[in-house]
């Protein structure tokens, strides 16, 4: 179950409650206290990672259909330069 919550205080950036499972917040911890961070500070980690991993996979997916529909040829080069 995911429970998402936003909250806005002033001067400071937007923060979520989440509700994870135990498992997940066992590893948040375990992982955190290896890297000697905070478990926020982790998962805002991860949160950038899974983001940065999807629009990977959006933009490699526009460019396999551009690279399958072939090139774009101009008959005259003059047309394009002037």
């Amino acid at each position: 179950m995911l429970l998402i919550m936003e909250h806005s205080m002033t001067a400071t950036n937007p923060t979520i409650d989440i509700t994870i499972p135990r498992e997940i917040s066992e590893i948040l911890d375990k992982t955190a206290r290896r890297a000697n961070k905070s478990v926020s500070e982790i998962a805002l980690e991860l949160i950038e990672w899974a983001i940065e991993e999807r629009e990977d996979i959006y933009f490699s997916k526009i460019a396999d259909a551009i690279e399958q529909s072939g090139p774009e040829w101009v008959k005259d080069s003059d047309a394009v330069w002037g």
